[in-house]
């Protein structure tokens, strides 16, 4: 049974549809019928007058041997006859092209149910211009050579469609650029929680001039608490059905959270990523950042092992992405508020080890600055002890599982993000460093497990570093 099927059967008080034909035979329009119970239906063509005279036969032949039950009034229209119905009424596509629906939504339809095919309009294009209208949107979109992706949508609680949140402190110097990248996109289902984490400077009044002009502005003050803390208040007051988050002293491209939003919807993902560019302060250049999502997660993927390789394999870097609220929630997934420095490490590993499908934009679209006096990254001292205390929560939450291949995700994690702290450390820091890495290193895997996958995950010098970690 189609989607389609599946809503007309779940939904007998929708009395009039409008299906429109496209790219389907004779068996499908069996299978509507044989599942729905329509009163009034109006059956939208562009085929031949003859072809619809043929179609008229068999649905009457067919009624007559008992095998459907055609509803009591049954209209068979050309595109350019049809002029809307009265009352709540469903427009169901069977494998149509999108634009053949333009013509239709205007007549504001409660419900859009069905298929149809990639090409010029998007399902997400279909879902904005009918999105005030219309109490659900289900709309399976078939693509060449690939599996084929549902927008699910329901007017519902969420007040709006996505939340960025900004945790801010002291960025005077950066944030007009971040707020006039953000709000270049004008869609009012868009909110922007700003959270000021006891900032001393002058950007609470910057963001206050703007959300003079943009009622999409909200200001959050607070004392300061650390990023993480900034993150986690405003992740609480979020009303969006997805949700984003920007480092203030950052920037993206105008059209960055269009694309994820589009690309999220459209498939009903959790996790909608795109690329990113390292921008320079000091000189002002930027140069793409490698990265590891290509195939499959470009196409969209729903393999939830695949994704956990993302673990090992992702950067940390969750302000290029935007995450489905009710997933966040149903999963726990938040911000340990006690956490001072690089919380986001905590978040990556949780929302790749718990995420059902994720989707990539193969495009850069996000310019994480560097070289800004004060960055985390920047940090060469006892700071980075932090990891320990990020690494036995997270024991906590992907130990639990029991999953062994997420355990030897996150085992790889945990080792380079050790490696990468033992290059950076000052050395007077560095023995107590590497004595409690290697209590880290031991907690959920033995050392020979650990040595065997890091060979087979992520490379022999690798796991050559590894072997001297554990020795020295």
């Amino acid at each position: 049974m189609e989607e389609l099927e599946m809503f007309c059967a779940l939904h007998q008080d929708i009395g009039k549809a409008v299906i429109v034909i496209g790219e389907c035979g004779f068996e499908r329009l069996e299978e509507i019928f044989s599942f729905t119970n329509m009163s009034d239906c109006t059956l939208v063509f562009s085929w031949t007058k003859k072809d619809i005279l043929v179609l008229k036969e068999r649905l009457w032949n067919d009624q007559a041997r008992g095998i459907i039950t055609l509803p009591e009034k049954l209209s068979f229209l050309s595109y350019y006859e049809f002029d809307g119905m009265e009352e709540e009424w469903g427009l169901y596509p069977v494998n149509c092209s999108g634009h053949e629906l333009l013509a239709m939504i205007k007549y504001e339809p409660a419900y859009i149910v069905g298929s149809i095919k990639e090409g010029q309009i998007s399902a997400y294009k279909i879902w904005e211009k009918c999105r005030n209208t219309c109490k659900e949107i289900h709309l399976k979109t078939w693509r060449a050579e690939r599996p084929p992706v549902s927008l699910d949508w329901k007017k519902d609680s969420y007040e709006k469609e996505l939340s960025i949140v900004f945790p801010v402190y002291n960025v005077e110097n950066y944030i007009e650029q971040c707020i006039r990248s953000v709000t270049a996109w004008k869609a009012d289902y868009v909110e922007f929680l700003f959270v000021s984490d006891g900032s001393k400077d002058a950007s609470a009044d910057i963001i206050r001039k703007y959300a003079r002009n943009d009622k999409r502005i909200l200001l959050i003050e607070k004392e300061n608490g650390g990023c993480a803390s900034a993150r986690q208040m405003g992740l609480e007051r979020v009303r969006g059905r997805y949700v984003g988050f920007i480092d203030p002293d950052d920037f993206i491209e105008i059209n960055m959270f269009h694309k994820l939003l589009r690309k999220a919807m459209e498939g009903n993902f959790d996790i909608s990523l795109c690329g990113y560019k390292e921008y320079y302060e000091n000189s002002g250049l930027s140069r793409n950042a490698e990265d590891y999502i290509v195939q499959p997660y470009i196409d969209g993927c729903y393999d939830a092992n695949k994704i956990k390789e993302l673990v090992t394999y992702s950067r940390v870097a969750i302000w290029r992405g935007i995450y489905r609220t009710e997933f966040l929630r149903q999963n726990n997934i938040h911000f340990y508020t006690d956490i001072k420095r690089f919380d986001d490490l905590p978040f990556k590993v949780e929302t790749f080890a718990f995420a059902k499908s994720v989707v990539m934009l193969p495009e850069n679209l996000y310019y994480y600055r560097l070289e800004r006096e004060g960055q985390d990254v920047a940090s060469n001292d006892q700071r980075l002890y932090v990891h320990f205390d990020i690494f036995a929560y997270l024991d906590q939450s992907i130990g639990r599982t029991g999953n062994q291949q997420l355990i030897d995700y996150y085992q790889m994690c945990k080792l380079q993000t050790h490696r990468y702290a033992l290059e950076k450390i000052q050395d007077k820091y560095k023995k107590e460093y590497l004595d409690r890495a290697r209590k880290d290193l031991s907690a959920l895997m033995n050392e020979q497990r650990t040595y065997t996958m890091t060979c087979i995950l992520l490379g022999n010098e690798v796991a050559e570093d590894f072997r001297t970690i554990m020795q020295e």
